[in-house]
């Protein structure tokens, strides 16, 4: 490039002081990448100070800044030498355990704790550090299990195991194109945001980051890290964020904050995965694991592992946005027995009060009188309720809590203390509700003491809807507005769970930790193929998150499915960790019987069959919580090993012992399904074929009755009797059933 050496050559980014403040202040992390923002990255060492955990390194600073250049039709920004803002930069590698390492970057020696004030059990890091023993000698740090060298001159982090297998590695470059950012961090009118870049193999693959519609993989995919409601499952926005990913390398990487992040893998550049927060400390842990299974564990090892739902919520779930009226959950409910429908719960969502949407949580008089007389009759019967409910108070007189969240303050702010609501210029719905602050312990206390009252009516579980819309620009009690936009679903869902009778709540957003707190649902998917298809992405994607336990709307929630949609989807979901049947609008019906009587007869096949592998199902689900290996498992998780299967999304292991491959596509675009095989012996669940595969693809007819399940050698499937209800237990095994 001609003339690169000449800083002078090129002309600078130029911006105005008004719009500097003005980008700022709206939070982008872009901003903080280019001029006037300066980059302060470690420089000459100038001490190393060995501490119970590891290590303290104190550098000295070398800062640059970024000049806009062209070269003909690229624009690309190029580094400059700076004046540092900062005299030294501090690098804490702590050892949590013998594989576990984490990495504390600042301006500070000490670590800051932004969540001080929430409870321990709302924060995400909730693991505490082992007594691992170590040797510092020669700038590195050995366990026995892995070795940390740490280069002096750039402070470049290396961690390979004790036979030199190099699993994770800090990126540096002085290539002079600001395409990485790498170890850094950056001042910009008195805020600041810390910047890494691991190095990335040409043929290594990274999975995770939360619930994602798009793709499984995330290589090359840009990615939208902020909660929002994702109205759909075909887009890259989504209800669950989770900083942690998953590499086919050996580790998975748990970024320890819920300030603004910007994740780019292989897009900036393709040999980096590439984070940022807006925030002056960069704090992560690096897990090393062999197999994905001890990289989940590890991660699970720090953020919690999940709780065991009760044995009845893994029944079928019968719900419609809304029933309103007793009136209509007594003929559900005796329809459902008359059809012959196995099923456990009945929901109420946002018809149960006085006026639809008018969260009080208190039952309508008129349309649901005496609550409890009548949830203790159809708990008689069988059947658990669910309550809808969400974060957001409507603000209005005839809403007790509304008038009560104001006296007592128990509400986010604006910056005048009165209750925080949407500016005008905001469209959309819901814009004027207020928002519960769930920071502030003694609004936790005032709702979960009406959460409480709620179940000891008789409630069996409450639908924590919503959690994702939370403004920075609020302020809370307990923790700065720029740290809880995520991790608002995370204090919510706690706060509820924990009030709960039983280890369960119906959730939407969550974060890292959130799997503490079972069970997720997908969110309000569209009535389409498409859909479907995006719904088992995100789960899988969830599943390799760290989420154990994920649901979905059986025929998709915005639209109407027809008959063969509903099919494919309650296959698939009847097959999912849970099952729920879910629809927008109280005449736009989710029940089975309301579809033609085949579409009813194949629901009521797979619905009976799921009941019937309750032993297997509910002994996976205790797996689950013991491992952090989801029930609806990505091959990948399964055989590590096998090439082929890293890009699979369209089936899944359910558990340890079936595949399960749903049909995604409508038959009048294809009556064949192609099923990849990982190498051993399978077996077809209905016709009992026996495949010994290498690991290889084959190809079957499916009709709308069909859905492919395939068997692991060996396996015991266990069969009870139970096929109607739930609430006695899951009745006696009534065979076993060896596959071999």
């Amino acid at each position: 490039m001609n003339g690169t050496s000449d800083r002078n050559a090129y002309p600078q980014f130029t911006q105005s002081s008004e719009e500097t403040k003005a980008n700022v202040a709206k939070g982008g992390l872009d901003d903080f990448r280019v001029s006037p923002a300066v980059h302060n990255r470690p420089g000459a060492l100038k001490s190393a100070e060995v501490t119970q955990r590891g290590v303290i390194l104190r550098y000295g600073v070398k800062a640059r800044q970024s000049v806009l250049s062209y070269t003909h039709e690229t624009a690309l920004d190029l580094y400059k030498p700076a004046e540092p803002v900062l005299k030294d930069l501090f690098l804490r590698i702590e050892l949590w355990t013998d594989s576990i390492f984490r990495v504390v970057f600042s301006g500070e020696r000490e670590i800051k704790d932004i969540y001080s004030g929430l409870p321990s059990d709302m924060r995400m890091l909730v693991g505490e550090p082992e007594n691992v023993r170590f040797s510092f000698a020669d700038n590195t740090l050995t366990t026995d299990s892995i070795r940390l060298s740490i280069d002096p001159g750039s402070a470049r982090v290396t961690a390979a195991y004790t036979d030199g297998n190099v699993f994770f590695s800090q990126l540096k470059t002085d290539f002079q194109a600001a395409d990485i950012y790498d170890l850094s961090l950056s001042v910009l009118e008195g805020k600041k945001a810390c910047f890494e870049a691991a190095e990335l193999d040409n043929d290594e693959i990274i999975y995770g980051l939360g619930e994602r519609f798009d793709s499984i993989v995330r290589n090359g995919r840009r990615v939208d890290f902020r909660n929002k409601d994702a109205v759909g499952t075909t887009s890259p926005r989504t209800y669950i964020n989770i900083p942690f990913y998953l590499s086919t390398k050996g580790y998975g990487l748990f970024l320890n904050s819920s300030a603004q992040t910007d994740w780019q893998v292989a897009t900036g550049d393709l040999s980096a995965v590439q984070f940022a927060v807006k925030d002056g400390q960069l704090d992560y842990f690096v897990i090393a694991g062999k197999t994905p299974r001890e990289i989940i564990k590890g991660y699970c090892r720090l953020t919690g592992f999940s709780k065991l739902p009760p044995l009845w919520s893994f029944g079928l779930w019968m719900s419609r946005n809304s029933y309103t009226s007793w009136d209509i959950v007594d003929r559900i409910a005796k329809e459902v027995r008359e059809k012959d429908i196995p099923c456990d719960v009945l929901c109420l969502d946002t018809a149960w009060f006085k006026q639809d949407w008018n969260c009080d949580l208190k039952f309508s008089p008129e349309r649901f009188a005496d609550p409890e007389a009548h949830m203790a009759k159809l708990k008689e019967q069988g059947f658990r309720i669910s309550l809808w409910q969400y974060n957001f108070i409507p603000p209005r007189e005839d809403n007790s809590n509304y008038l009560e969240a104001v006296r007592y303050g128990y509400l986010a702010k604006d910056k005048d203390g009165r209750p925080y609501q949407l500016p005008k210029s905001c469209k959309g719905s819901w814009t004027d509700d207020v928002i519960i602050d769930f920071s502030n312990p003694d609004a936790r206390r005032w709702y979960a003491a009406k959460i409480k009252a709620l179940m000891d009516l008789g409630a069996g579980v409450i639908k924590t809807d919503f959690g994702e819309g939370i403004p920075e620009e609020a302020v809370y009690e307990g923790i700065e507005g720029e740290y809880f936009h995520n991790l608002y679903s995370l204090v919510y869902n706690a706060t509820v769970f924990g009030a709960s009778t039983d280890n369960i709540v119906w959730a939407r957003s969550g974060t890292a930790g959130s799997q503490r707190y079972p069970l997720h649902w997908g969110g309000d998917s569209q009535c389409s193929f498409e859909a479907l298809a995006g719904t088992l992405r995100g789960a899988l994607s969830a599943g390799m998150s760290g989420i154990p336990f994920f649901s979905h709307d059986i025929g998709g929630f915005i639209g109407n499915p027809d008959d063969e949609l509903y099919v494919r989807w309650a296959q698939m979901g009847l097959f999912s960790s849970h099952s729920r049947c879910h629809g927008v609008g109280n005449e736009t019906h989710r029940e089975p019987w309301y579809f033609s009587k085949e579409a009813c007869d194949i629901f009521r096949f797979y619905d009976k069959l799921r009941y019937s592998l309750m032993p297997y199902i509910y002994e996976q689900a205790g797996k689950s919580v013991e491992t952090g290996l989801p029930m609806m498992r990505a091959l990948y998780l399964e055989y590590p090993e096998d090439r082929n299967v890293r890009y699979i999304d369209d089936e899944y292991l359910f558990g340890d012992e079936l595949l399960i491959a749903p049909v995604l596509k409508p038959l009048s675009k294809s009556r064949t399904r192609d099923i990849y095989l990982p190498k051993g012996t399978w077996f077809d669940y209905f016709t009992k074929q026996r495949i010994d595969s290498n690991g290889q693809w084959i190809s079957r007819e499916v009709d709308l009755a069909t859905l492919p399940i395939y068997v692991k050698q060996g396996a015991k499937l266990k069969y009870c009797s139970a096929d109607t209800t739930l609430k006695d237990g899951m009745g006696e095994i009534v065979r076993t059933e060896e596959w071999k």
